[in-house]
């Protein structure tokens, strides 16, 4: 199929261009379950990572031709099942309206609609799948450091990421943006209460200044796997946690630091508890 074959559309009116439009907000994702992914390599990871896409949108230029053509090689080639269903399912979109469903100021040319990953509870999450290596979240409020300690624990092979009521969406845009692609790599757990984890058979480790400092760690009490605990950008870590941790682990820091940015953080203990 060619570029000038697949549906163009370009009125803010169009009975789809709405719904795409609303997935700018919360309360879109929300109603249609459904996330606005874009960039040329989000996409591709989105694509690798099975992520649930439902539409296909390119801007109707050279540009978007070009990142269609670029799509149709790699799904005939990696995936040619997904080629029909790419073909099927893309659409070109008039430049002003693409600009106006993009969440960013200078577009790609690329943006994929996809199913919002699922939010698992833990004990359903159990059920399904053999937790190992799982990254907890109190509480992260900044959407940045979301989707960079997403991204970090996709890259330190970590399956599983908890977070609690309180903490940033996960699919706030900007969050998103961030993870480039891989919150399709990891599971989403939400828990009401941190005494639900005393289920995973998995040692609890806590971040806090006053732990066991990192190089000193004993990481063969993990071969099993574990749980990396990571406190709130301002308010560190919660009281409950402290008590439920089996063990607290700190990074060894200069005396006039008081803190590091949580998303750095976390990527400093992933890289350390990885090493022999």
């Amino acid at each position: 199929m060619q570029f000038n074959e697949i549906t163009q559309i370009s009125s803010r009116q169009n009975n789809k261009a709405k719904i795409w439009l609303k997935l700018k907000t919360t309360q879109g994702v929300k109603k249609h379950d459904l996330i606005l992914i874009e960039g040329v390599r989000f996409c591709i990871t989105a694509l690798q990572n099975q992520a649930e896409i439902k539409t296909f949108l390119f801007v109707d230029n050279k540009i978007g031709e070009k990142i269609f053509t670029e799509f149709q090689r790699l799904i005939s080639s990696s995936m040619p099942e997904k080629l029909l269903d790419f073909e099927e399912n893309s659409f070109r979109i008039g430049e002003e309206l693409f600009q106006n469903i993009a969440n960013v100021r200078n577009p790609q040319g690329v943006i994929f609609i996809t199913k919002k990953p699922d939010l698992w509870a833990l004990d359903d999450w159990i059920t399904h799948k053999q937790p190992q290596k799982i990254v907890l979240l109190d509480k992260i409020a900044d959407p940045g450091n979301l989707g960079t300690i997403i991204r970090t624990a996709h890259a330190f092979n970590y399956t599983g990421l908890i977070l609690k009521a309180g903490s940033v969406d996960p699919y706030n845009p900007k969050v998103l943006r961030s993870t480039m692609g891989s919150l399709f790599a990891l599971d989403l757990i939400e828990v009401k209460s941190y005494q639900e984890i005393k289920q995973l058979d998995l040692k609890l480790l806590v971040s806090d200044m006053n732990g066991i400092l990192l190089p000193k760690y004993d990481r063969s009490q993990i071969k099993q796997g574990h749980i990396l605990a990571i406190g709130n950008e301002a308010h560190g870590i919660d009281e409950d946690l402290i008590k439920l941790a089996d063990d607290i682990i700190s990074i060894p820091m200069a005396r006039n630091i008081e803190s590091l940015n949580a998303a750095i953080a976390f990527a400093i203990m992933a890289y350390q508890l990885e090493q022999p």
